[in-house]
């Protein structure tokens, strides 16, 4: 009798061990990674700039000497932001090749007509502040690529006459070590005037220094829907704790930007405790919001958004597909891993480049390098 019982324990625990193997991921082939970049290589040559940009960013995760390669050729794309892009990724893995890039989008002038005047001159505005907003990710860019040989420059853009590139050029020195200029625009959250605070928030949020949380959880309470949206990303870029109770109340706001962005600080920030919180998120009316908490309750552990991101990868809402394939990434269960495969052969360009971006995700956490 007792040895049918250690029998019968014995099978048990085999049970439960092979159960246990069967839920591990099985090990990305070859044959996969391959087709994953091939799906990126077509993404870096698509005729939509925003496409050729998140194939740029997704060369963060994927180590192929060719993806070095693909870095340095996008340096040389038409677009500037995504050439930014590649140089920002190049020096994440360790290569200053881009900085002359940035160096170059930072210094360019538009080109104005002096003469300009009626609709003509609201087209020469307008381009002007589009050239504005580029020279300022520019100056960013280069805080964020981290080489001090760079400050004489930043310090010559402080005094350029567009607004936004100055303040790019701020950020761009607080990055590199200069807090003076966090501290000013700290300061500049509680100015009475809406578009200095947003401004304000905006670099903040881009340097991520935690000392500016309280300032932002004010930021969080305000009527215009903008500022807590950036209030709420940028709690979330801090890891500010003591965000995580007004986070989780905004997982409610009425506004859907505002809870998306509440969803995924929360994940950013590793509050475990709101995940109950979260899992009530996955029933949101807003896809956006529910691919976010799906998202932060992966990166705590937990699978419970996989459901939903099955359900969305057979919408017929394109860009939903495509959010929900790069979720997968971040889901861990092995049937995230099968479904990230499969959707590499979907029908549209974009949800094959977030498939291919949490093949490639999961591939790099598996050999240790996240």
């Amino acid at each position: 009798m007792g040895s049918r019982k250690k029998t019968a324990s014995f099978l048990a625990l085999l049970g439960l061990f092979s159960v246990c193997l069967a839920a591990k991921p099985a090990p990305l082939d070859k044959k996969t990674l391959q087709k994953a970049w091939g799906v990126v290589e077509q993404a870096l040559i698509y005729k939509d700039s925003a496409i050729r940009e998140e194939a740029v960013r997704t060369l963060e995760f994927v180590n192929y000497p060719a993806s070095a390669r693909a870095l340095t050729t996008a340096l040389n794309d038409e677009s500037d932001y995504v050439r930014i892009w590649a140089a920002k990724i190049l020096a994440k893995k360790g290569s200053l090749n881009g900085k002359e890039t940035v160096l170059s989008i930072l210094r360019s002038t538009p080109q104005a007509p002096e003469d300009a005047s009626g609709p003509l001159a609201a087209l020469v505005k307008m381009r002007a502040l589009a050239q504005g907003r580029l020279r300022a990710e520019a100056a960013k860019a280069l805080g964020q690529i981290g080489d001090r040989a760079v400050i004489p420059d930043l310090k010559e853009a402080k005094m350029d006459s567009d607004g936004q590139v100055r303040d790019g050029a701020s950020v761009g020195l607080a990055l590199l070590g200069d807090q003076s200029h966090t501290i000013v625009f700290i300061s500049a959250l509680k100015d009475p005037d809406k578009g200095v605070r947003m401004a304000a928030a905006e670099a903040i949020e881009a340097i991520g220094d935690p000392r500016a949380a309280s300032g932002f959880l004010s930021l969080l309470k305000e009527a215009d829907e903008t500022m807590r949206v950036i209030a709420a990303r940028g709690l979330g870029k801090m890891k500010a704790r003591e965000a995580i109770g007004p986070l989780s109340a905004a997982l409610t706001d009425p506004s859907d930007a505002v809870r998306e962005q509440a969803a995924w600080a929360l994940g950013e920030i590793g509050a475990a405790e709101k995940m109950p919180a979260l899992k009530a998120s996955l029933s949101d009316p807003a896809d956006r919001v529910k691919i976010n908490a799906a998202v932060a309750l992966g990166r705590l552990g937990d699978s419970s958004g996989l459901t939903v991101l099955e359900e969305l990868l057979s919408s017929n809402d394109m860009e939903a597909r495509a959010l929900a394939a790069k979720a997968l990434g971040y889901i861990p269960n092995p049937n995230a891993q099968s479904l990230a495969v499969k959707s590499l052969d979907d029908g549209n360009i974009r949800t094959r480049l977030g498939a291919a971006t949490s093949v490639f995700m999961m591939d790099f956490r598996k050999k240790g390098r996240n």
